[in-house]
């Protein structure tokens, strides 16, 4: 079972994501910000994937891809914004994440995402 970290400072986002991944069969696990994102990445090598959120108060999404570059993780994220727009996403960050998704969001794209994703993880591997 692959196991997801979702990062969202809006609770409302957060249970909606952690109960459709986990009613899916994914091991979730949430962060409310940058800073416990981090931390839960350097702490648990057994994270599969990370959904992330780019507009929260302190560290931001674009904060922690940058951490998880210098980190060199390579672990896929799925990037969540409301506010950026494709263009920014390119200049600021895109090429540290994999897929990029518009809120509001459709769950089962984001599940097909994380499907491919962790199928092509474990191609690689």
């Amino acid at each position: 079972m692959a196991k997801l970290l979702v990062v969202d400072d809006e609770a409302k986002i957060r249970d909606i994501l952690v109960e459709f991944f986990t009613r899916m069969g994914f091991n979730v696990i949430q962060a409310k910000g940058g800073e416990e994102a981090i931390a839960l990445l350097k702490a648990d090598k057994a994270i599969d994937l990370m959904i992330l959120d780019m507009k929260m108060p302190g560290s931001t999404g674009i904060d922690v891809l940058k951490m998880k570059n210098e980190m060199k993780d390579e672990r896929p994220v799925i990037l969540l914004t409301g506010t950026v727009s494709q263009e920014n996403i390119k200049v600021i960050g895109f090429s540290m994440a994999d897929d990029v998704v518009y809120k509001p969001f459709d769950l089962f794209l984001i599940l097909g995402m994380v499907k491919k994703k962790l199928m092509k993880k474990s191609l690689d591997s």
